[in-house]
């Protein structure tokens, strides 16, 4: 906040909604303070954002959020330091009200874990699900789910009729050891149950195609990971791959653990900003060099998104999860990811036979 208030009047810090009301008030009276700090509040009375002023067709995906709060707590993940580990939750009718209001057929559910964790959320989930079923609304959704809603083969049958087509699961890695030290210890204890095939295929298999986001680069890492990780994902039939570096965040445990060893690269913020992306490596593993991951990551994306493999892929996704509609948006999701590839640093720098 101290860094920020070097470029602006005011800083929010935390969630805004709490405050919001404070620092209008104060705007108009001329007299802004240099912070605020919101507070993570109930979300039972979160107002509908105002849709009708939005004057912009540039967005072909809607968005809404029905959650925040994760109690999860993994090492490099800025949800639980921003939103908090409490699992907060908005009524169900309140959510419906709003993705009424919303006009894009395309719609993102930007929960970090649309069904939560525990009985009491997936039935929050169910009622949500069946709701949109029961009122006729007609979406297309994407979601952000955890490996556990792979558990309830119910449950994603009924998302499936509602009309989530695409989740995105945080997979992160496939080796025990880089779970553990990132304090990934739900997919953790699937991984050393060999259950990660079968939660996939639950999902897939109902009709939904699933984006696997990995995190490549850690310091538990060695080179032999990106062939790995490919072997995996091309068994699994995993239908989209997200890849990203491990990158510590402020407020998160691994930046705390980087600053403290002093790893950092680059200390110039906040020019140094720039580079805190997800696909930039800001400090040095342990297990390789900076310039062996991005070699890994130019192997592994120089062949999952060769344009054949796409294409055999899409067939894929097409015959297992019977869906037009998953494997149409799951072939853009790879042409996207694609041209970002081929547009990167990476791809120009890195790539050798």
């Amino acid at each position: 906040p101290d860094e920020a208030l070097q470029f602006c009047d005011a800083v929010v810090i935390g969630e805004a909604e709490s405050v919001w009301a404070e620092l209008l008030q104060d705007f108009e009276a001329g007299c802004l303070k240099p912070k605020y700090q919101g507070n993570w509040q109930g979300l039972e009375h979160l107002p509908i954002p105002r849709r009708d002023i939005l004057k912009n067709s540039y967005y072909r995906w809607g968005s809404m959020q029905t959650s925040r709060g994760c109690p999860m707590n993994c090492d490099f993940c800025s949800v639980t330091a921003f939103n908090g580990n409490r699992f907060r939750r908005r009524p169900v009718e309140s959510v419906i009200e709003e993705l009424r209001q919303i006009p894009q057929k395309l719609v993102l559910l930007a929960d970090d874990n649309i069904v939560g964790y525990g009985k009491k959320e997936a039935e929050w989930a169910r009622q949500f699900f069946s709701e949109i079923i029961k009122q006729g609304i007609k979406k297309i959704f994407f979601a952000q789910v955890s490996l556990n809603f792979g558990e309830d083969r119910e449950l994603v049958k009924l998302a499936q009729r509602a009309g989530l087509r695409v989740v995105l699961v945080g997979m992160e890695s496939i080796n025990p050891r880089t779970l553990k030290s990132f304090n990934k210890q739900f997919n953790l204890k699937q991984l050393e149950n060999n259950r990660y095939h079968k939660l996939i295929q639950v999902i897939r298999s109902s009709g939904i195609a699933f984006l696997g986001a990995f995190m490549l680069g850690g310091d538990e890492d060695t080179p032999d990971v990106f062939a790995a990780t490919l072997e995996f994902i091309q068994k699994t039939r995993i239908d989209i791959l997200q890849l990203t570096k491990p990158t510590p965040l402020p407020g998160t445990r691994f930046w705390d653990k980087m600053c403290n060893d002093n790893r950092i690269l680059d200390k110039n913020f906040p020019n140094a900003w720039n580079e805190y992306r997800l696909t930039k490596l800001v400090f040095e593993p342990k297990k390789m060099t900076v310039a062996e991951v991005y070699e890994g990551f130019t192997y592994l994306r120089k062949i999952y998104y060769r344009p054949v493999e796409i294409f055999k892929r899409t067939i894929r996704t097409l015959f297992d999860t019977r869906s037009v509609i998953a494997a149409l948006l799951s072939f853009k999701f790879n042409a996207s990811y694609r041209k970002a590839f081929l547009q990167s640093d990476h791809y120009k720098q890195y790539w050798r036979p």
